[in-house]
């Protein structure tokens, strides 16, 4: 969770400071196309995640169960197979980079950055599949703590060399994508060496490739793809949307206006671990009701630390984008943040629950689900970009209302379905959840008439305030004294005890 932790931070950071100098030196169109080659990267792992989500299983059971043979099978046929992935991918990629300007709406003058910046993120996506199986070697070895540690290592290597490029040379947005490169390089080495270190037995022999092991494999990660593209469709085609249909500069702006709503949708994924083992755990032990209860419970912890960012940021959005990015519309900027963070408070809430499709292993509706909605997503991007007059606020608008919609109704029902419980029963916690953001919305109201923020120390400070007083409330607003004294001793395991 450390290791995590400072990772997150690193990267957020990164982004966090870099951020306004590349809009101040390169433009807002620039940071568009930086969010959009990390983008393009996700819609490429939907042909890859299907044999490499699952290959660190299967490779960890036959190894602890002394079948080196099996072991060698699953991975010599992984990495010939990835091998084959990279060669057949070069070909887009390629053209990808060739032709950019036509996929795509690129300034003139950014033309050749935007080229090398996707070259450099396509490369890095070569070498990441190229090297993918001897990742797996901290999964089967129990050795996490390693791959922690190599992780850490990259962030700082990538801020030192990031760092370094834009004080001492003329800014340029592959930088980005370079650094990025030069990590997954490092990386995938590391790994190589741990392999060899850690598993000796796990040799490179072109004689054990099975093409019924890559079948194998692919038809148990397959429903992993299909999340994957409902992923891509939900999150990660709006910036290309936006570009397309409305323009380089409007991407940036909205590429801009979904930074922090990326950071609070990184921090959701780290909470969410915390809960989920205690699921499996009591699925497992068949204890129905207690897993219900602490189901329930941590839609109510999710609701309330949530509440926390997006109350906040709901009111103080404005001030934020002033002081970060000046210059900027700012109004524009908080209308699509705002549209993009809202939903949350109901996604927020309920991240935990998405978990329970997995726990009880019936993931193949909700992926088929999340699917059309993607679908129903994009196309309605699609209708309202061409045919009203919304133009830059198409793609924020169809987020929010089809955001919404899924996760107030299939999310919620079905979970209660795979549980076999009424399907109104997480109803209850959901709403006490959002009414903790509600509450920190007033507060946050009511502070900034009496002090306004128009520096980054007193925004700070601001935020501070607001989250003492709003987080002492929904202590009593949304949790029960049993409640209240289970969340201390969750507090006190996971961040006090384990120092």
């Amino acid at each position: 969770m450390i290791a995590n932790i400072v990772a997150f931070i690193v990267q957020f950071g990164i982004n966090f400071v870099l951020t306004p100098y590349i809009v101040r030196t390169l433009g807002s169109e620039a940071y568009g196309f930086i969010q959009l080659s990390n983008n393009v990267i996700s819609w490429i792992t939907i042909l890859t995640v299907a044999l490499n989500s699952m290959s660190g299983r299967f490779i960890c059971i036959e190894i602890n169960r002394q079948n080196t043979e099996k072991a060698k099978e699953y991975f010599n046929s992984v990495l010939i197979a990835n091998t084959v992935l990279a060669l057949v991918l070069m070909i887009p990629s390629i053209l990808l980079v060739v032709f950019a300007n036509k996929v795509m709406n690129v300034p003139a003058h950014l033309l050749s950055d935007v080229q090398i910046m996707f070259a450099f993120a396509l490369i890095g996506m070569e070498v990441q599949l190229l090297l993918n199986v001897f990742a797996t070697v901290y999964y089967t070895t129990n050795r996490v703590d390693i791959q922690a540690k190599r992780n850490i290592e990259g962030n700082i290597l990538r801020a030192v060399v990031l760092v370094s490029l834009f004080a001492s040379l003329p800014a340029r947005m592959w930088y980005v994508t370079g650094t990025m490169m030069l990590v997954y390089l490092y990386l995938g080495l590391a790994d190589v060496y741990y392999t060899k270190k850690l598993t000796p037995q796990l040799t490179i022999d072109t004689h054990y490739f099975s093409s019924g092991t890559v079948k194998e494999l692919l038809s148990s990660g397959v429903w992993n793809s299909v999340n994957q593209l409902s992923m891509v469709l939900l999150t990660s085609l709006d910036i290309y949307l936006m570009n397309v249909l409305v323009g380089a500069k409007a991407a940036g702006e909205y590429s801009m206006a979904k930074t922090l709503p990326n950071f609070i949708q990184s921090f959701v994924g780290v909470m969410v671990s915390v809960f989920i083992p205690q699921f499996t755990i009591l699925y497992a032990q068949k204890k129905k009701r207690a897993l219900l209860e602490n189901i329930n419970f941590s839609v109510k912890v999710m609701g309330y630390v949530m509440a926390f960012p997006i109350g906040f940021l709901i009111i103080f959005a404005p001030d934020f984008f002033r002081l970060w990015v000046p210059g900027q519309n700012v109004a524009v900027l908080q209308g699509m943040s705002l549209l993009t963070i809202i939903p949350m408070i109901v996604t927020g809430s309920i991240n935990t629950i998405y978990n329970v499709y997995t726990v009880t292993n019936k993931l193949k509706i909700p992926a088929i689900v999340w699917v059309v909605f993607g679908f129903l997503q994009v196309l309605t991007v699609i209708v309202l970009a061409q045919f009203t007059p919304l133009g830059i606020w198409s793609v924020p608008l169809s987020s929010f209302v089809w955001g919404l919609f899924r996760n107030l109704t299939f999310t919620p029902v079905y979970a209660a379905h795979c549980l076999e419980v009424h399907w109104s029963t997480f109803y209850k916690a959901i709403i006490r959840g959002c009414l903790c953001t509600a509450v920190m919305v007033a507060v946050s109201v009511v502070y900034q008439y009496i002090l306004p923020s128009n520096s980054w120390i007193l925004l700070v400070v601001a935020g501070v305030a607001c989250c003492v007083i709003g987080g002492t409330i929904n202590l009593f607003v949304v949790f029960n004294t049993t409640e209240r004294s289970k969340l201390g001793q969750l507090l006190f395991t996971k961040f006090i005890k384990s120092k």
